[in-house]
Parts: structure tokens; C-alpha cells; sequence
């Protein structure tokens, strides 16, 4: 420990009789630790927080396989027939709850007040709702803050106006209030008892519901026909001794067994079983983006600690006489060793502080910007003990780098050549001009391959955000609706609504046309199998799918889709009109192999609704599934009167500012009723942003990495060739004095940087040939082929390079021959 003490205090010594060194080294690892432990504070709050409750690992999600290939398809929601069945069919779970996590739910304008003496007026307001089974709570193994749970038997018809609060819903609309419990809110036009409120750390990642209500499960929803709906996510945990891999396989046999029994509905249908944590950073697909963003600050490291590593091989070069000293007065090499690893360690924690400092501001900015939706905004993001402890680790293993050679290349200095050398003690040897040499070429490759990596990434989201949706989203105003089954028990009660709301919104100022529809276009829809008529059936790995869209007959008008051949729906395609359909190009040309689609029949499975044969009338110009979608989808579009949903959006077309509608659209829908609450009153602009909200931080951030990266590229260079310079001044002297120009010697100190930046852009080169299929393998609908970055960023890194290169040859150049000789 004395020992230990004393290479401290010389090491503390040593390292202020060079302050700028120490400085220049220090904020080197600090930009590289910061940057480092940012990035992996989302790590720890995305991928390594464990899910809230008793043993999360334990807790197993069961999710459908669709037999169609699309973006994670193996985590569908199950059927409610199969949920019975698996449930007392299975030996590996002691309990399975059920959960149908994307509801919504009507908080009406009157409702408990805080002191549960009178009901309290305000704006109807459309809450994130779960049903769930009455175990669910205790097989997640979590405990309400107030209140209880569910009761057996709360998911019955007359028993289950129960309802379980969240804690931030709590806070907001009830101010916090204990005496809430046993008190009745009013949603969806009834009255529910509040029985519970969560605790705040209660949050499944993805998974948001402001409350949560029994999941009330009738007998039709046992039976062959229920097979279609698939609705919700099983949650069970694991028995005593029972592996995740014997879960698997039997549930893999229940699977085959109910498709066996359910041809219809389930054949090709598969079952999938993670655990909890696994599900959750599945589902919520961040796991890619983290994975290249760790991978880039990575690399920035590695970079500066190169530089590190350079500024201290040069730093030991000068200290060649005092080390051969040391050892020639009895320290052993180990000694020394030890001693310069001090150093480092030193300069890799003095780093790491500051580097933890930069990281606190880091991750405020990374939270101020993080709340592009609901999902990313409810993961906390803070420098927990997790950072803490990886921004130790990233410290010391940047230490070991940084001295490591330094240390073992400073030890096996021979004494008697130091000693006897005294003019140019400093000197560096091959061995580590070479090793100098090697670090900086390889700084050079890493900085190409973040910077193609990074070109590419920018360029296929820049695409992506330009490219054409199909249809027209300027002055587009949106808003969500939910027609609770309260009101509208039935389809022609839902359809009556629409029938009575959209002529009304028409007559407010400004409204061009108005429309509804199930999916906004480029928001996402369902995928469904179809079946068109005279055609032999396929089987169900290959059976044909589509995109289906249910909307009113202004649909086209109002979102700016272009009709190619046919019509659209009109008022008379009613329910008691034969069914009709509208398709788009991909559908004609990849399900109709571009045959002639007018007058086609098709039957789609559509869950909850009963398959009929419909007539193609028409045709209409691709949109894209998604707006971050590059590709094409077949869809088909239905017509609402035919097929009423109780969950669809508005869409009105303005002459001028959407935004300024939306007061009107308001009121005109609390004229038909006044406790429908919107949701997601917004321009379609502000939703498509929304969509990809996180592109622009994740390719500012790439983007900032890799500037990051090139510069401290170059201030390797640079040093390499200053030092390369300083070192050889004798030598340059001598070749000045024998007839060597200025030109001459530019030359020579050029061609040293030019050949160690070739060598490392060659690397680099190579190393990002396979970048493009390793992004689109790793992103789904990204495609990327963008040749000229291969040739335009090498050329930028060896521009850079030549400038870093060029200020000390040009130093060189003013090297008088005279004193450089004296100096012998």
C-alpha cells in the first residue's frame, strides 16, 4: 500500500510539471467516456432495467407467429379461444393471465372530485386503457400502492366496474387523494368503483395504460369463430423447476394441436414464448439503434485512447534518459511498468470525472429531448449507480489502453544507449515510431468506417423522411375517436354517428372535405389473409395478405389519393348494397399478378367479421404502410357503411392552417355527444413527425460521434507528424544543408502522413464494405445503396488528413540548417 502511495504521488508530480500534456491528455478520455456513458445511461434505461414485480424472469409473455412475413411477426396477441385452452391445457406455468393492452377508454367531464363529496365538471378526455384478467397483478408479482387488486370473479358481466388507477392519473386528474378508493369515476358512460392506485415505478416498457378495468370474457368468446380475434398478450409465471425452453416446446405442441383442430383460423399460426425482460426490448425494437450507437462511442474511444496512448509513448521517448537512470540506479522493470500505468490510471480517472460531468448535461439533453411519444417519455433517464459504475469500468479499462504500451515500451529501454546518447535521448526507436505509427492509421480506419456507417444511416433516413407517402398531408387536421359500446351497441349505431358527425364538420368555415377511417393512411394498419375467388387456396405459409383499411366514401378526396381506374365508395354502398372493395397498385400487381383487378371477387379473414365475397371497383394510386416504410404494401380498402369499427379517426381537409380547426371539430362532435372525448387532435404533419420523432436525434448524434471521431483522427495525425518532426529536426538540418529544398523536405513530411492515412482509409475502406446489408438485416424496410460514399468520404478523410499533416511540415520547412546541426 506504501508503494502504491508513493507511485501515486510521483505519478501526481510528474503529470503537473506538464499541465498542457496532462490537459490535452485528460480532455481527450473525457470526450470519450462522456460520450460513452450518455449513450449507455439509455442502454441501462432501455435494455438493462428490470421490469417492476417479483422475479421478472420468471414471468413468461406468450405470443401468435402470423404465417405472413412482416415486422415482428412473431409477437401477434392471441386469441381469446386460445388463451382458455392453453391455460388449463399446459404443465410449465403455475399461473397465465391475459391482457388486451391497447384499449381506450372515456374519462367523462364528471367524475370523483378529490374529496369524493360532489362530481366535478371538465373536458370528456380519452385515456390509454388495459383490460386484463383478475391474476394479472399477481402473477407480474406487483401490489398496488393503495387499495387492492382485482378480486376473483371481477370479470364477470355485473361485477366488473371495478377499476385500478395509475399513479400518475392519480396525481393528475385526482390530486393525489386517498379518500379516491371507493369512490365511482364515470368511463365510458358508467359508473366504475376505484378500487386501486398503482405504484409510480409500475411501468412495462412499451406498455402505457393510464388504467386498468376486468377483461370480461363471454362464451363467444370461446368459440370457432373467436379463433380470428386476436387481442391479447399472456402473461404467465414459470413453475418451480420448469425452464424457459421447456415452455417452448410444449406450448409449441399446444400450437399444433389448435391447428389441427382450427384449420380455418389457424393454420400456419405459430406460438412464441420469451420471458418478461426479453419481450419488452423486443416488442419495443430500440435494441438496433443502441446497439450501433454503443458501437460508435466505442469506437470514439478506442480513438481517444490512441491519442492518449500517443501523447504518452512520446512523452515516455523524452523520458528515456530518466528511465535508464532509474533502472541503472536498481528499479526493475516491473517497477517502471507500474510506475507509467500510475499515470494513466491517473489521467483516465482525472477523465472520467470530468467525463461523468459532461455526461450528467448528456443525459439531460438526451431527456429534454426524448419525448416524442408516450412510450419513450415514461422510461426515466438518469446517471444511476448502473452509469456510474460503467463509466468506472470504461475508465479503467482506458487506462490499461492508454499505458499499457507506453508502459512495456518505455521498460525495455537499454541503459547504456540512453545514457550514452545524451543529445538526443529523446529519440524515439522504430519499434516505436512504428507503434505510433500503427495507432494512428488505426484511428484513421476507425474514423472512415464511422463516417461511411454514419453517411449511410443519414443518408437512407433522409430518404426515408422525403420520400412521397402517396398522398397528401398538408392542411390535414386528424382526430382520434372511440364509439364506446354503451352507446353504440352496434354496428349501425356506429355507422348512424359517423353519418350524422361528418356532414357537420363540412359546414364549419374552411373545411374542404371530411372523412373517417380505421388507420390514418401511413400510420399503420391491419394485416390480413384473403382469398380471391376461382383461385386455387394456398397454403398457409404462402397465402395471400393485405393491409385493410375501413373508410367513408370522401376517404380518397380528403387524404389526396389518387384514383386510377374504377370508382370509389359512394353513400349507396350501404350495408344492404352487395360488398364492394377499392385495392391499390401493389395489391394488382403482387396478388393479382397485373391481372385485370375491376370485377374481381375477394374474401378477406377479417377478424370479428363475417367473411363475404366483395367486388374490386376500383384502383388507387400506393401509400405507404408506415412513414417510415420504403417499401409498397398490397391494401384494400372497405367501405365503412358496409363495415362499421368503433375505433377510427377523422380526417378534415382545410383550405389554410389545419390547426385553427380544431376548436371547431371539437365542438361540432360535443353537439352529437357531448361525453365522446377526441384524441390526438393533430395536423397530419405533426403525426408524421411524430412517427419518426427519434430520426433526428439519432442522426444528429451519429452524426456528432463521427465529427467527433474524424477530429480526433486528425489530432493523431497531426501529433504523430509534429512529434515525427521535433524528433528529426537533426536529420532535416542535414538534409537542408546538402542541397535539400523546402519543397523537398514538404514532400518527404507529406508523404509520411499521406502513406499512414492510405493505409488506415484502406482499412477503413474494407471494413465498410458490408455495412449496408448489415443495416438492412438489422433494420426492418431500410435499404441502402449509396456507391458514392465509398469514394466521397475517403477522399474528405485524406483532405483532412493533409491538412492536419501540412501545418508541421510546413513547420519543417522553416527549420534553419544551421541551428538544427548545433543542436549535435
Amino acid at each position: 500500500m506504501e508503494t502504491l502511495r508513493s507511485d501515486l504521488r510521483l505519478a501526481i508530480r510528474m503529470l503537473l510539471k506538464k499541465p498542457g500534456f496532462t490537459a490535452a491528455a485528460v480532455v481527450t478520455l473525457a470526450l470519450g467516456i462522456a460520450v460513452n456513458a450518455t449513450m449507455f445511461s439509455m442502454v441501462s434505461a432501455f435494455l438493462l432495467r428490470r421490469p417492476p414485480g417479483r422475479e421478472p424472469e420468471r414471468v413468461a409473455v406468450v405470443s401468435s407467429v402470423n404465417p405472413a412475413p412482416g415486422f415482428q411477426a412473431d409477437a401477434n396477441p392471441v386469441s381469446a379461444p386460445n388463451y382458455f385452452s392453453w391455460r388449463e391445457a399446459n404443465h410449465v406455468f403455475a399461473a397465465t393471465a391475459a391482457a388486451d393492452e391497447y384499449r381506450t377508454a372515456s374519462l367523462s367531464s364528471q367524475s370523483a372530485t378529490a374529496n369524493g363529496q360532489s362530481p366535478v365538471a371538465g373536458q370528456p378526455e380519452a385515456l390509454r386503457s388495459a383490460a386484463v384478467s383478475p391474476n394479472y397483478f399477481s402473477v407480474l408479482g406487483i401490489s398496488p400502492q393503495l387499495g387492492r387488486t382485482f378480486a376473483d370473479g371481477e370479470d364477470q358481466q355485473g361485477r366488473d366496474h371495478v377499476a385500478i388507477l395509475s399513479h400518475e392519473l392519480w396525481e393528475r386528474r385526482f390530486g393525489s387523494d386517498a379518500l379516491l378508493i371507493g369512490r365511482t369515476v364515470r368511463l365510458n358512460r358508467e359508473n366504475y368503483t376505484v378500487i386501486g392506485v398503482m405504484p409510480p415505478n409500475f411501468r412495462l416498457l412499451g406498455f402505457t395504460p393510464q388504467l386498468w378495468t376486468p377483461l370480461v370474457l363471454t362464451a363467444a368468446d370461446q368459440t370457432a369463430a373467436a379463433h380470428h380475434e386476436r387481442s391479447l398478450f399472456l402473461f404467465a409465471r414459470l413453475k418451480s423447476g420448469v425452464t424457459l425452453e421447456q415452455a417452448r416446446a410444449e406450448f409449441t405442441t399446444l400450437a399444433h394441436r389448435t391447428e389441427e383442430n382450427f384449420r380455418e383460423s389457424e393454420k400456419g399460426w405459430g406460438v412464441a414464448v420469451r420471458t418478461l425482460p426479453d419481450f419488452l426490448v423486443y416488442t419495443f425494437g430500440i435494441r438496433s439503434a443502441l446497439a450501433i450507437m454503443m458501437t460508435t462511442v466505442g469506437f470514439v474511444l478506442m480513438i481517444a485512447c490512441a491519442n492518449v496512448a500517443g501523447l504518452l509513448l512520446a512523452r515516455a521517448a523524452g523520458r528515456r534518459k530518466e528511465l535508464a537512470i532509474r533502472i541503472a540506479l536498481g528499479a526493475g522493470r516491473l517497477r517502471i511498468v507500474r510506475q507509467l500505468l500510475t499515470e494513466g490510471l491517473v489521467i483516465a480517472f482525472l477523465g472520467g470525472s470530468m467525463g461523468l460531468l459532461l455526461a450528467y448535461w448528456g443525459i439531460n439533453f438526451l431527456r429534454a429531448n426524448l419525448t416524442f411519444n408516450e412510450a419513450i417519455s415514461a422510461v426515466p433517464l438518469r446517471l444511476d449507480w448502473t452509469v456510474l459504475l460503467f463509466a468506472l469500468a470504461v475508465s479503467l479499462v482506458s487506462a490499461v489502453l492508454c499505458a499499457i504500451a507506453p508502459a512495456l515500451n518505455a521498460s525495455r529501454t537499454d541503459v547504456n544507449t540512453s545514457l550514452k546518447n545524451e543529445s538526443r535521448a529523446a529519440s524515439a526507436g522504430r519499434s516505436q515510431s512504428r507503434l505510433r505509427t500503427v495507432m494512428v492509421a488505426g484511428e484513421i480506419a476507425l474514423a472512415l468506417f464511422l463516417l461511411i456507417g454514419t453517411g449511410l444511416l443519414i443518408r437512407g433516413i433522409y430518404l426515408i423522411e422525403h420520400q412521397h407517402l402517396g398522398f397528401q398531408p398538408d392542411h390535414l387536421l386528424t382526430a382520434g375517436l372511440t364509439l364506446d359500446p354503451a352507446q353504440y351497441k352496434d354496428p349501425s349505431s356506429q355507422a348512424l354517428f359517423v353519418r350524422d358527425v361528418i356532414p357537420r364538420l363540412q359546414h364549419i368555415p374552411g373545411v374542404e372535405s371530411v372523412a373517417a377511417a380505421s388507420d390514418l393512411p401511413a400510420t399503420g394498419s391491419n394485416n390480413v389473409t384473403l382469398r380471391i375467388k376461382d383461385q386455387p387456396e394456398l397454403p398457409a405459409n404462402q397465402r395471400l395478405s393485405t393491409r385493410d383499411i375501413v373508410v367513408t366514401a370522401d376517404y380518397f378526396h380528403a387524404a389526396g389519393i389518387p384514383v386510377l381506374r374504377g370508382r370509389t365508395f359512394t353513400e349507396m354502398d350501404s350495408a344492404t348494397a352487395p360488398h364492394v372493395i377499392v385495392v391499390n397498385q401493389e395489391f394488382v400487381h403482387r396478388d393479382l399478378q397485373d391481372q385485370e383487378p375491376l370485377g374481381k371477387q375477394i374474401l378477406l379473414d377479417v377478424a370479428g367479421a363475417t367473411p363475404e365475397w366483395s367486388e374490386i371497383i376500383g384502383v388507387v394510386a400506393n401509400v405507404k404502410f408506415y412513414s417510415e416504410e420504403t417499401r409498397d404494401d398490397p391494401e384494400v380498402y372497405e367501405p365503412f357503411l358496409q363495415r362499421p369499427v368503433p375505433s377510427f379517426s377523422l380526417m378534415v381537409r382545410a383550405s389554410s392552417d389545419p390547426n385553427s380547426l380544431a376548436s371547431a371539430v371539437r365542438k361540432v362532435v360535443a353537439q352529437v355527444d357531448g361525453e365522446l372525448p377526441l384524441a390526438r387532435v393533430m395536423s397530419m404533419p405533426a403525426i408524421i413527425e411524430r412517427q419518426g420523432g427519434g430520426d433526428s436525434l439519432f442522426v444528429s448524434m451519429l452524426g456528432s460521434f463521427a465529427t467527433l471521431a474524424l477530429i480526433l483522427a486528425a489530432i493523431g495525425i497531426y501529433g504523430l507528424i509534429a512529434y515525427s518532426v521535433g524528433q528529426r529536426t537533426h536529420e532535416i538540418g542535414i538534409r537542408m544543408a546538402l542541397g535539400a529544398s523546402n519543397p523537398d523536405v514538404l514532400r518527404m513530411v507529406l508523404w509520411q502522413g499521406i502513406k499512414m492515412t492510405a493505409i488506415g482509409a484502406a482499412i477503413g475502406l474494407v471494413l465498410a464494405l458490408p455495412l449496408p446489408k448489415v443495416f438492412e438485416a438489422m433494420f426492418y424496410g431500410l435499404h441502402l445503396s449509396e456507391p458514392r460514399l465509398y469514394i466521397i468520404v475517403p477522399i474528405a478523410v485524406i483532405a483532412v488528413a493533409m491538412l492536419a499533416t501540412y501545418i508541421p511540415a510546413r513547420r519543417a520547412t522553416r527549420i534553419d540548417p544551421m541551428a538544427a546541426l548545433h543542436q549535435e
